[in-house]
C-alpha cells in the first residue's frame, strides 16, 4: 500500500464510507488518507478504543484533528447530545477536516483552525525536511522545515472558559511534540474534570521542543493521580505502565481508575477485520 498507493496521485480524492456510516474524501498521496482508504481506518486500534470508551452526551476534545477520522468517530459515539471540539492549525488540512464533517452531515462538531498550547499566542509550524506527503507531521518550532505555516494557538483552559463548557470527558492529543505544552494549558480542566486522555508519546518530537516525555508522566500520574496504559491489541504491546521511560513512540491512555474501566481489546487480526468491514467505496 505504501509503495504503490501513491501511483493514484493524479486521481481526484476518492470518497470512502468509514466507521458508523461517516464518509471521508481521501487523497492517496497522503500517508494518513491512504491508510483510511486501503485499511479502513487510520489507527484502527485507537478507533476501536474510542468506540468503547465514549458514550452519548460526552464532550470530547480532539487536539491535532488532521482530516478528522477520530473527530468523526467521536461525534457519532457521543451522539447529538454530546459535542466534539476539534483543533487543526494547518489551513489545507483544516479545510479537509471541515469537508469531511460536512460530508458526514455531523452537527455536533465545533472546529477551530488553531493549535492547543499553554497560552494564547501565534505559533509557526513546519513539516520536517525528511518527511513528505504526511500533513500530520507539521509541528511547532520545526528547525529543518520545508514548509512554514503561521497559526493561532490557545490554551484549552481559556477555550473552555470562553465557550462555557461545563465538563470535558475525553481529550485526544496528537500534536507532534506539543503535548506537554497543551497539557500545561489545560491544567484547570484536568483538575476539575479528570477527563481520560489519549496521547501520542514520541520521544523525538518531545526532545525537539526541549523536554523529556517522562515530564508528561510526572504531570499526569505523579501530580494529578492518573494511571497510564499503553494502547494496543491484547497480543501486541498493550498493558499497564509504570512510567514512560521505555517508550520511543506509542499512544498512551491516561485515565482515572475511579471514573473509567479499561475495555477488553481483541487481538490485532480481529481489530483489522473490524476496521475493514466498516469501510467501502462511497
Amino acid at each position: 500500500m505504501e509503495r504503490w498507493g501513491g501511483l493514484a496521485a493524479e486521481m481526484e480524492p476518492l470518497t470512502v464510507q468509514v466507521l458508523n456510516g461517516c464518509r471521508m474524501r481521501c487523497d492517496l498521496t497522503d500517508h494518513v488518507e491512504r491508510q483510511v482508504y486501503f485499511i479502513g481506518l487510520y489507527e484502527p486500534v485507537e478507533s476501536l478504543l474510542l468506540t468503547r470508551l465514549l458514550k452519548p452526551g460526552m464532550t470530547v476534545i480532539d487536539g491535532g484533528a488532521n482530516i478528522g477520522q477520530h473527530t468523526l468517530t467521536a461525534a457519532k459515539a457521543v451522539s447529538t447530545g454530546g459535542a466534539v471540539h476539534s483543533f487543526e492549525p494547518i489551513p489545507t488540512t483544516f479545510d479537509k477536516l471541515r469537508g469531511n464533517i460536512e460530508l458526514s452531515q455531523l452537527t455536533n462538531v465545533h472546529t477551530n483552525r488553531s493549535a492547543l498550547w499553554n497560552e494564547t499566542t501565534t505559533v509557526r509550524l513546519g513539516m520536517p525536511a525528511t518527511t513528505t506527503h504526511n500533513a500530520g507531521t507539521f509541528g511547532i518550532d520545526m528547525g529543518d522545515s520545508v514548509s512554514d505555516v503561521e497559526a493561532d494557538a490557545i490554551s484549552l483552559d481559556e477555550y473552555v472558559r470562553g465557550h462555557d463548557i461545563d465538563s470535558v470527558d475525553f481529550v485526544k492529543l496528537d500534536v507532534e511534540g506539543a503535548e506537554l505544552a497543551a497539557l500545561q494549558g489545560m491544567r484547570s480542566v484536568l483538575q476539575r474534570d479528570h477527563p481520560a486522555l489519549l496521547i501520542e508519546i514520541c520521544r523525538k518530537t518531545a526532545a525537539r521542543l526541549g523536554y523529556d516525555v517522562q515530564e508528561i508522566w510526572e504531570l499526569l500520574v505523579d501530580d494529578l493521580g492518573y494511571k497510564g496504559w499503553a494502547v494496543g491489541p491484547w497480543d501486541d504491546g498493550a498493558g499497564t505502565l509504570a512510567d514512560l521511560r521505555g517508550i520511543t513512540q506509542q499512544n498512551v491512555l491516561f485515565y482515572d481508575e475511579g471514573r473509567m474501566r479499561l475495555p477488553a481489546m481483541p487481538n490485532l487480526k480481529a481489530i483489522l477485520e473490524w476496521a475493514w468491514s466498516s469501510t467501502r467505496d462511497s
